[in-house]
């Protein structure tokens, strides 16, 4: 599938999660009526930040349209957060714990108990 049909789909997926027509999504993004029912055909390709500006209106990420296929190495994040908590006391290491579950919450992620 390319990346065209993949943001097709999830924009089409997400929209009728949040019960949305394409004509009020339309609206939203400050098009014509039809421009989001063009895209999920594939009959019209949208600008970059036509993108940000959909996944903005659909409450998710650009990349979650795009099929996650932004490649990206976190190991250096990874290392420093390790660095973070291993500073940290256990209420403190607690307090972030908590808000990283929320903030994974906040990202339609399921939280980890």
């Amino acid at each position: 599938m390319d990346i065209y049909e993949t943001l097709s789909k999830r924009i089409k997926e997400k929209r009728t999660q949040l019960g949305l027509t394409q004509a009020k999504l339309s609206e939203l993004c400050n098009r014509g009526m039809s421009y989001i029912g063009l895209i999920e055909r594939g009959e019209r390709h949208p600008s970059v930040a036509m993108i940000v500006r959909i996944a903005n209106e659909l409450h998710v990420n650009a990349d979650y349209l795009l099929g996650d296929n932004i490649e990206y190495d976190n190991s250096n994040y990874i290392g420093k957060a390790y660095e973070i908590l291993n500073d940290m006391d256990e209420k403190e290491i607690e307090y972030a714990y908590d808000w990283l579950n929320n903030f994974r919450d906040f990202q339609g992620k399921k939280p980890i108990d």
